[in-house]
C-alpha cells in the first residue's frame, strides 16, 4: 500500500502497550478505499473486542477502535468512519465541526484482523462516494487490558483528544480519475 503515515499518541494519554501505529492506504476506482492500521507493541496488553457480526454499531470508540475522517478540500462537511477489530463498523456525516451528525448508509466494510505477539494489523476496505481531493484524518483509540486508553492521530490540536478537530485532517489524497 502507499500513502504511509505514523500516528502519534496524544501527550495526555500515554499508554504502555503500543510503541507505534502506522497507517497506509490506497484509493481506487469505483470509490474503493483500503486502509491498514498496523499497531506495534505488546499486543497481549491491548483489549481487542471479540469477533462479532459485521454490522453498524454505535459507540465503537469506547474501546479499541480505528477511525478515518474525510472531507472534500475546502469544505466544512465531513464523514467519520469507525472500524472495530470485532468487524463492527459505523459511518456518520457532519455538516461542520461536530455539528449535524447523521448516520451514513454505506455497504458494510470488509474488515480483517491479524493478531501476532507484537503486531495487530487491521485491514479495511469500503466504498466512499466521494471522488474529489480529500483531506483525511486517521486515528485510533487503544484500550489496554487495565482499562487505560490512549488516543492516536496524525496530529493533535491543543487540549483534550479531539479527532473531529479541523487540524486532524492532516493528510491529502488526490481525486479519483
Amino acid at each position: 500500500m502507499d500513502n504511509i503515515a505514523s500516528l502519534v499518541c496524544h501527550p495526555d494519554t500515554p499508554g504502555d502497550a503500543v510503541r507505534e501505529i502506522i497507517v497506509s492506504g490506497t484509493r481506487g476506482q469505483g470509490g474503493f478505499i483500503t486502509i491498514r492500521y498496523h499497531v506495534v507493541g505488546d499486543i497481549s496488553r491491548i483489549k481487542i473486542p471479540a469477533a462479532a457480526d459485521s454490522i453498524r454499531t454505535d459507540n465503537l470508540w469506547e474501546t479499541t477502535c480505528f477511525e478515518l475522517y474525510t472531507r472534500d478540500v475546502g469544505e466544512q462537511a465531513y464523514r467519520e468512519y469507525n472500524f472495530s477489530p470485532s468487524t463492527q463498523w459505523a459511518a456518520y456525516s457532519f455538516a461542520a465541526y461536530r455539528d449535524g451528525m447523521e448516520p451514513v448508509d454505506i455497504w458494510a466494510p470488509r474488515i480483517s484482523i491479524t493478531v501476532e505477539k507484537d503486531a495487530l494489523i487491521q485491514d479495511v476496505t469500503f466504498v466512499s462516494p466521494r471522488v474529489a481531493p480529500q483531506q483525511v484524518g486517521a486515528s485510533a483509540v487503544i484500550e489496554e487490558t487495565d482499562g487505560r486508553k490512549s488516543y492516536w492521530a496524525l496530529t493533535h490540536p491543543a487540549g483534550q483528544p479531539d479527532f473531529h478537530h479541523p487540524d486532524c485532517f492532516a493528510y491529502m489524497i488526490p481525486s479519483v480519475d
